[in-house]
């Protein structure tokens, strides 16, 4: 009997959909558990039989995906997923070498010369290198272009007033939502049973979800479509005979508590830390996949893209703070939210130009029950057209 904890998933990157690469090393997949699947679409028979007996049933299509559930980590893995669900890639920014001065009541940093208009955008992912204070040396989000020279900034509270010379800053690597699908070639392994395979090509990622809660690992899934299925016996057979592959990423998994250094929001007007405190943060990304079905062909040959369909859940305490909230789910007029996660192995921000939210009223829930909001709304494009979701890594 085959156990949960001895399957393996092995994966690469196709650069031609549904052609595994004769090249290039495979990856192992950590997940939490799994759904992968190539499952026949069929219909019966509908001969009539004198002897009353069914003619049997046919395989009309055949159905190529499943989940990979995960626990968020800095992974290349969850990388290249992530590239795969935003049909984009991470875009590096080189640093920007200028002396700097951190202002940490006003919460600004000034830079002796250029124009930060030239070398970032609100919402940007930014880190500090060669700061006087080591406590500098660290990351955060541009909340507002002040001037040429200045930035008010998000971050740590642990930030303090300081000066370098020779420093430089630099805006982690961004992925925006893209035109370009990143697909993969993908090997579930028993290793328990003898030499048994299941290979799936032209997995796209089509949906994917984000928890973020207080006191829990943050968690999501990726939801796979593919073109082709084979179920096979014999290492000779297996995608990976003779290939390199690299063993599962042992980082730390992040937790919505202490690996949450900021979120921050324009509810108020302006963005700035949240001065409501926010529960629990839900992202949930639909790229509205098409499947393009052809005859002579069992599973989709592709499947074309379709609106990005961003979806935000959050929960928070009802506070004076965050009254406006109620005003704001009236008139649809959406504000920003930015956050960023970290642990010992890297990090990752989110952030959302412009969200729209609608909830019930507050309540009263009974005895000794807080009252909260629970609201849920859509990521739109931004003002200036900025996407709608921009993921950060370190």
């Amino acid at each position: 009997m085959s156990s949960s904890n001895l399957v393996e998933v092995k994966i690469i990157k196709e650069s031609v959909l549904g052609e595994t690469p004769l090249a290039g090393d495979f990856e192992t997949v950590r997940f939490t558990s799994e759904s992968l699947s190539g499952t026949p679409e069929t219909t019966e028979s509908q001969n009539i039989r004198t002897d009353r007996m069914s003619s049997g049933q046919v395989v009309t299509g055949l159905t190529v995906g499943g989940d990979i559930n995960f626990e968020l980590a800095k992974d290349g893995v969850i990388d290249s997923f992530l590239e795969s669900s935003m049909l984009n890639t991470f875009q590096p920014s080189a640093p920007v070498s200028v002396d700097l001065t951190v202002d940490a009541t006003a919460k600004t940093v000034t830079r002796a010369s250029g124009d930060y208009a030239v070398d970032v955008k609100v919402g940007d992912l930014v880190t500090l290198i060669g700061m006087d204070d080591a406590a500098n040396n660290t990351q955060l989000m541009v909340a507002e272009i002040v001037s040429a020279t200045v930035i008010r900034y998000v971050g740590k509270d642990t930030m303090v007033d300081g000066t370098g010379t020779g420093t430089s800053f630099k805006v982690a690597d961004k992925l925006e939502i893209g035109k370009d699908k990143q697909s993969f070639s993908m090997e579930k392994q028993f290793l328990d049973l003898v030499e048994k395979f299941i290979l799936y090509r032209g997995m796209n990622v089509g949906n994917m979800s984000l928890n973020v809660a207080y006191g829990e690992i943050i968690n999501g899934t990726f939801n796979f479509s593919g073109n082709d299925y084979e179920a096979v016996s014999g290492v000779a057979n297996s995608m990976t005979n003779g290939r390199t592959v690299n063993a599962a990423a042992t980082t730390n998994s992040m937790n919505g508590s202490i690996d949450m250094p900021f979120i921050a929001n324009s509810e108020a007007g302006s963005f700035d830390s949240s001065t409501f405190c926010i529960q629990n943060v839900e992202l949930s990304l639909n790229n509205n996949l098409t499947p393009q079905n052809c005859i002579g062909e069992a599973a989709p040959k592709d499947y074309s893209p379709g609106t990005a369909q961003i979806e935000v859940s959050l929960g928070s305490y009802l506070a004076d703070e965050n009254w406006g909230l109620l005003a704001k789910k009236l008139s649809q007029a959406p504000f920003s939210i930015g956050f960023m996660v970290q642990n010992g192995d890297g990090h990752y921000g989110f952030f959302i130009p412009a969200l729209q939210v609608s909830f019930d009223d507050p309540q009263s829930q009974g005895q000794n029950q807080d009252v909260v909001m629970n609201m849920s709304g859509v990521a739109k494009v931004g003002s200036l057209g900025e996407s709608a979701l921009t993921i950060f890594r370190s």
